[in-house]
């Protein structure tokens, strides 16, 4: 077993003041079969009323909203967790509802050809294939995609960032009738959020980093999952107003 202190920060700065900013926060980490949540502390502004619930997947939400004007929105999250070996137990969800493309993860005639070239013959075996496929597929790319890019486009333009390898290897999945789901949520080491996907046999929901093609996958914290991105973005939020937005977000993971 391993010990992560985990610091997520984000601060939003509004061009002017916006009332009625109203939020909805998936930033604390899950409590599962493969990690321990031993401490943590989740930070914003006193003025904001806040209420802790869970979503449709069983993801942890805040929800609330501000109650003056405001120009700046800031928070953290941070806490330690402890990580074993990356397995989770399915636990009664639907599991034919990761099997069906999704608006981001649909899939082309093209697109099922390519993993032509994997002859394994389980489950594990095929998605580790396919991770590596889509590794090999695509150039990460900065600023290439947006959060509305599907997997369709991300196959066609052979470029993207860790979200659009993952809709891509869930797509693949997919195609072959392997049940998969997106997953955001920390990684070692300073940068932002990741994504990542989870393929189940039917009794175990098993972790794979197509952005690094990693098959065993250790140093990550989960906090949310869904069919793709859409249904499980870290932060939404709506206000009054005619403000435009800057975001600016900072993850550290260190082992302990």
């Amino acid at each position: 077993m391993k010990r992560y202190l985990y610091n997520y920060q984000t601060i939003v700065t509004f061009s002017q003041p916006v009332v009625q900013h109203s939020i909805i926060l998936r930033c604390q980490p899950l409590s599962n079969t493969f990690q321990t949540i031993e401490s943590e502390h989740l930070l914003l502004p006193p003025y904001y009323w806040l209420r802790n619930g869970t979503d449709a997947f069983g993801n942890r939400t805040v929800y609330g909203g501000a109650t003056k004007p405001i120009s700046v929105f800031a928070y953290v999250s941070t806490g330690i967790v402890a990580t074993q070996e990356y397995t989770e137990r399915a636990r009664g969800e639907n599991l034919y509802l990761y099997t069906l493309p999704s608006e981001l993860t649909k899939f082309t005639p093209q697109m099922q050809q390519c993993t032509q070239t994997s002859y394994a013959t389980n489950v594990f075996d095929k998605a580790a294939d396919i991770c590596q496929i889509v590794n090999q597929m695509l150039s990460y790319a900065t600023n290439s995609t947006t959060v509305e890019t599907s997997a369709t486009e991300v196959f066609a333009n052979k470029r993207g960032v860790c979200q659009d390898y993952a809709h891509l290897m869930i797509a693949l999945c997919r195609a072959n009738q392997i049940a998969a789901r997106y997953v955001c949520g920390f990684v070692e080491g300073t940068g932002e959020t990741h994504a990542w996907v989870e393929v189940t046999d039917g009794f175990n929901w098993h972790g794979f980093d197509p952005t690094h093609n990693r098959t065993e996958l250790q140093g990550y914290v989960k906090i949310a999952h869904g069919r793709d991105s859409a249904d499980c973005p870290v932060c939404r939020g709506m206000f009054c107003g005619q403000a435009t937005q800057q975001t600016q977000i900072s993850v550290t993971l260190q082992q302990l």
